[in-house]
């Protein structure tokens, strides 16, 4: 038996359907997969970048710690007691060194902290000859000290006023124990596979997740070749165990180190399977009620055809009409037979929220507001560092409101704000508490210095035409925290004190807290 017309339109619109629904999950298979792998690499050269400044800004500060205490090393060149006394202050307050040692210009170490056994002895390690060759800052790669540790040494020569050579300032960063690299690396990792390795200039490990390997040179790694030559990216990789990575690269110039974040290639294109599964759950209801649609659109198609097929069989009648037979023509104009099926695949990108943002900025000033005070304040207190605090009122404020208008009294608060911030260092942070309240937190200020930078703002404004083109002053409360005894609360309220003593005093002055 031939097969009918509405046979044959079923059979083309079914291998149409799955050669555009097999053509579509293809696509957005391919899509997909370059999507997913683009999205890995790139939150993976993100990650790195976001470590690689965690540790420069470490080296950066292990450096500054080094430097900071010269003088005090130098002073003291002859008297090893006191230096084993300086080192321990600077092992507790620098807190990323594993231990801490100076060495005299002949390679005898003077004094360490903590005591390792070696002071009055010659020191033949690799770094420490390196530093004594150089007579400059240096970061050294791996070497064994001769304590057996692998190490890496940070070295800052010593010079008196003459300029003679007097030794260096180390700092030891032990690789295989805890150290600062493991401290912010070794939380940094996933059950898929994922995870963070450091290498140094040469291409050694200075961290891995496996200790056993640290120490390993890994040069024949392409991310590593590329660290080598300073660069920072992303790439697919093999490691120098065959495994196929997905891997995001920074360079950090400070100590010359790589920090690569990479995940397994097969780890990334997990979600695979489950997206383009979803993506046939979804568009099964639409393939199967276009089905129904076609089943009895076939039907209209071919019914004319069938009438003209049963006109002609029953033609030999006489009482046969052509005049009866009645085709529909309607299907002639149509120029398709179906529509084209929506689009099924959407892009997808994994977002990460590590946090929710929270404003810490004051809406018209500009300057950081009471809330990232508080932090400041909290981060301070935490680490037992120095700061002082100017805490300002602008003088008679409230009569610009009432003779300028709130906005004009607005402008005011602005025009101090700038002031402000053009009369601070970099390192210092205005803040707007409310109203007219302001103060300045100055980390690592002495109590003068901070009296002269409160004076300086002072006269800055008192000489400085304000928008309301009327002289306005400003009073001001100066105090340095007492790091050993005194409480937050207790700092406030003694520079609050000497605001107040500024202002019964006449106003226009700067008042340091007793």
């Amino acid at each position: 038996m031939k097969k009918t017309l509405r046979f044959w339109i079923l059979t083309l619109i079914t291998f149409s359907m799955i050669a555009i629904l097999s053509s579509s999950l293809f696509s957005s298979y391919i899509v997909t997969k370059k999507s997913l792998i683009e999205n890995s690499l790139k939150q993976n050269e993100v990650y790195s970048l976001k470590l690689a400044q965690m540790s420069e800004e470490v080296f950066e500060s292990m450096q500054a710690n080094l430097e900071a205490r010269k003088p005090d090393v130098i002073k003291h060149m002859d008297d090893p007691k006191e230096l084993t006394n300086i080192l321990d202050q600077l092992l507790i307050s620098g807190k990323n060194f594993n231990s801490l040692s100076v060495i005299g210009n002949n390679g005898v170490a003077i004094a360490t902290s903590p005591n390792i056994g070696i002071a009055g002895n010659k020191i033949d390690s690799a770094g420490v000859q390196e530093a004594l060759l150089k007579k400059e800052s240096i970061i050294t790669t791996p070497y064994k000290a001769v304590t057996g540790r692998l190490v890496i040494l940070i070295s800052t020569p010593l010079f008196d006023d003459a300029n003679n050579y007097l030794g260096m300032l180390n700092g030891t960063i032990y690789l295989q124990e805890d150290n600062f690299i493991q401290n912010i690396l070794a939380e940094h990792f996933s059950e898929d596979g994922s995870y963070v390795f450091v290498v140094d200039k040469e291409g050694t490990l200075i961290y891995h997740p496996e200790k056993d390997r640290i120490g390993e040179s890994v040069q024949k790694n392409m991310v590593v070749q590329s660290l080598m030559k300073k660069e920072s990216g992303s790439i697919e990789v093999f490691n120098t165990q065959g495994e196929q990575f997905l891997a995001g690269f920074t360079y950090i110039p400070a100590s010359e180190w790589g920090v690569v974040s990479q995940t397994p290639y097969e780890s990334s294109l997990n979600p695979l399977n489950g997206i383009m599964f979803k993506m046939f759950f979804y568009s099964l209801p639409f393939v199967c009620l276009f089905f129904v649609l076609a089943f009895l659109l076939s039907e209209r198609l071919a019914s004319p055809l069938k009438k003209l097929a049963l006109f002609t069989l029953d033609s030999q009648n006489e009482d046969t009409n052509l005049e009866k037979l009645k085709l529909s023509t309607w299907y002639f104009e149509a120029k398709q037979l179906t529509e084209t099926i929506e689009n099924y695949h959407k892009k997808q990108e994994e977002t990460v929220a590590d946090f929710k943002h929270q404003s810490l900025t004051d809406p018209l000033t500009g300057l950081k507001n009471r809330r990232y005070s508080e932090l400041l304040f909290a981060d301070l207190l935490e680490h037992h560092q120095l700061f002082s605090v100017i805490m300002i009122d602008i003088d008679h404020f409230k009569r610009v409101n009432d003779e300028f208008g709130h906005n004009a009294g607005d402008e005011v608060l602005k025009f101090l704000a700038n002031k402000m911030q053009s009369t601070s260092t970099k390192k210092d942070v205005c803040i707007r508490l409310g109203g007219e309240e302001f103060i300045i937190i100055l980390p690592g200020t002495l109590l003068q210095d901070t009296y002269m930078l409160a004076e300086k703002l002072r006269i800055e404004i008192e000489t400085s035409i304000p928008p309301t083109k009327k002289k306005i002053t400003i009073s001001s409360g100066v105090a340095e925290h007492k790091i050993t005894k005194e409480s937050l609360s207790d700092l406030m309220q003694r520079v609050d004190e000497a605001l107040y003593l500024a202002k019964s005093q006449g106003r226009n002055k700067t008042v340091i807290a007793t």
